[in-house]
């Protein structure tokens, strides 16, 4: 004996199967953006540790210049350091400095406007990075 299936079961006949491409289109889709995100987190990571060396590799050259500037008095206009340090290799700084001499009291000191930059990479490519520190030094007693 063969039961006939009634009209209004044949109208709900694939529901489980839209439903089933349905759950796995939206799965499928969560698992792209979550890869997505990761990736992206990686390179902002990387980025923010590439721009605190940049920023550590200027602050050595604000240290340099104002060493040479204070304690040598020799400002020089430009001088270009490639540093080979572990942490900072690959980074090239271009330390500036600039003197103007003052009078005060009778007694004569230099002021000097010490700038840094620090760069790696070349400019335009994913992974170039450069900061650029600017301090004023004096030599006054």
């Amino acid at each position: 004996m063969r039961r006939r299936l009634s009209d209004s079961s044949n109208h709900e006949r694939g529901f489980a199967l839209v439903a089933a491409v349905f759950i796995v289109v939206v799965l499928a889709l969560l698992g792209i953006m979550m890869v997505t995100i990761g990736g992206m987190q990686r390179s902002t990571v990387s980025a923010a540790v590439q721009g605190a060396r940049a920023y550590h590799a200027a602050r050595s050259g604000i240290e340099w210049g104002a060493f040479r500037a204070v304690v040598a008095s020799s400002c020089v206009a430009s001088t270009t350091i490639p540093l080979s340090v572990a942490g900072l290799n690959g980074f090239t700084i271009t330390v500036g400095c600039t003197s103007t001499p003052h009078r005060e009291r009778g007694n004569d000191y230099n002021v000097y406007v010490i700038t840094s930059t620090a760069t790696s990479g070349t400019f335009g490519d994913a992974d170039y990075v450069s900061r650029r520190i600017q301090v004023t030094v004096t030599s006054a007693p």
